[in-house]
């Protein structure tokens, strides 16, 4: 019998494309989320008798330990996500990513294994190369939270975290504010011009297909990744505000302004290394062109309104 897969937050970002890859593999994947922003993207799986879905909160030990139940590994992604939406609402963000991440650690079996959705953002600001044995040094509450849970999620051991770079592209739950190229793409295609401050800050992206690929691949070899942390991205995508901007209007005319004031909430300016997890043997496949190429296409056909949070991972 296929092994059953535990993925909290399933109908956000990633989640819903992940849920994707899970079934095509085999899985069995009960899905846990609490639907605060109305997610439909979720019921097309209910015809996959490998399929369940649980309506609830991690913040909810009852909710959790019947979710928990009989499953064979958990793949953690629920957390309000991204510097604004932390800031928004401090309090929730406090709860959800530091006491939700908590229940979910301490209630499953030690022998649960827990695949956890770290962020590049628990590094802060950093001049050097970042390697997995650089210091961690959060500056936003949206990092301070995410390492807070990932220190106790591998202290108690059978874990994983995944230090992801930003997400990008196109999921069923489609999402904008804290996703700096979605954001760009989608103020180019419909407003025509985008302001941006502080052009020449770093960051580090990874489009959200290879996202619910590196879940996969961390699951099929987890006993060779155990209790490791890992950033998971492409050097190749180490790229400034400004060269997205200008990456994007390659594919679609629009206007550039850069800001002389102003700053970015998360404060990450830097760069990642991803060799050690490309070392056992995970690549990201979709490239920026790619994806910018993608987006572009998808906002000329559909309508997408912004929100300013969003529980996903």
């Amino acid at each position: 019998m296929s092994k059953k897969i535990l993925v909290t937050g399933a109908a956000g970002y990633v989640g819903s494309v992940l849920l994707i890859h899970l079934l095509n593999k085999g899985y069995r994947v009960r899905a846990l989320d609490n639907l605060m922003y109305g997610q439909t993207c979720h019921l097309p799986y209910f015809i996959n008798k490998n399929f369940e879905f649980i309506r609830g909160d991690i913040l909810n030990k009852k909710t959790v330990r019947e979710a928990l139940k009989g499953v064979d590994a958990i793949i953690h992604l629920a957390a309000i996500v991204g510097a604004p939406a932390c800031r928004e609402n401090p309090s929730l963000a406090r709860e959800v990513n530091v006491k939700g991440s908590r229940n979910i650690n301490q209630l499953r079996e030690k022998n649960q294994p827990l695949i956890y959705a770290s962020t590049g953002s628990v590094y802060g600001i950093l001049k050097e190369v970042c390697t997995e044995k650089s210091s961690v040094n959060p500056v936003s509450l949206y990092g301070k939270t995410k390492a807070i849970a990932e220190q106790e999620i591998m202290e108690k051991g059978n874990s994983v975290a995944l230090r992801f770079a930003t997400g990008f592209g196109i999921s069923n739950r489609f999402c904008l504010d804290y996703l700096m190229v979605n954001d760009f793409v989608y103020q180019a295609c419909h407003n025509k011009q985008l302001v941006i401050y502080e052009g020449n800050v770093k960051r580090t992206f990874i489009h959200v297909q290879d996202m619910a690929r590196a879940y996969i691949f961390v699951l099929e070899n987890f006993t060779k990744v155990k209790n490791k942390v890992f950033n998971v991205g492409s050097e190749k995508m180490n790229c400034t505000k400004k060269e997205i901007a200008l990456k994007i209007k390659e594919k679609i005319p629009y206007h550039i302004f850069f800001a002389e004031v102003g700053e970015d909430q998360d404060k990450r300016d830097y760069e990642v290394s991803y060799e050690k997890i490309r070392r056992i043997g995970f690549e990201t496949k979709i490239s920026l062109d790619e994806g910018i190429e993608e987006l572009v296409k998808g906002f000329r056909n559909l309508s997408f309104k912004q929100s300013q949070s969003q529980i996903i991972s």
